[in-house]
């Protein structure tokens, strides 16, 4: 019996895409501390306090949404201050919209059929 080839789509590189951004969002803590950092720039302290979290825990997130570039950090002194990287927020949008957004501009994605389709068949066949 002849191995089928995974299905190929326009999308799988955003899908890629996606699932490596949900899989970081996917924690609530970091959840919260994105949406206290919706409304400004904030110190580790003030996270702290508002959410009820220690100061490593917070630290720890802090660190991976920065790696993952929603985070950026303002060092002042000894202080450092975190905000939201709003551009990386819009291409998270964009993601979003290119991969369940499809039927705004359908000429513009394959069918599901097209998705599905694989060398010499397609799935499920």
């Amino acid at each position: 019996m002849k191995k089928r080839e995974p299905a190929k789509c326009v999308f799988s590189g955003d899908i890629e895409d996606l699932s490596h951004v949900l899989k970081i969002l996917c924690d609530m803590n970091r959840l919260r501390i994105m949406c206290l950092l919706f409304e400004g720039e904030k110190c580790v302290c003030d996270i702290e306090q508002q959410l009820l979290l220690s100061q490593p825990l917070v630290s720890h997130h802090l660190g991976v949404l920065r790696e993952a570039g929603f985070v950026s950090v303002r060092r002042k002194g000894t202080w450092s201050y975190y905000s939201l990287v709003r551009e990386r927020i819009d291409e998270l949008n964009h993601l979003f919209d290119r991969i369940l957004g499809r039927e705004r501009f359908p000429e513009n994605y394959p069918s599901r059929e097209e998705c599905l389709e694989v060398e010499g068949g397609t799935i499920g066949t």
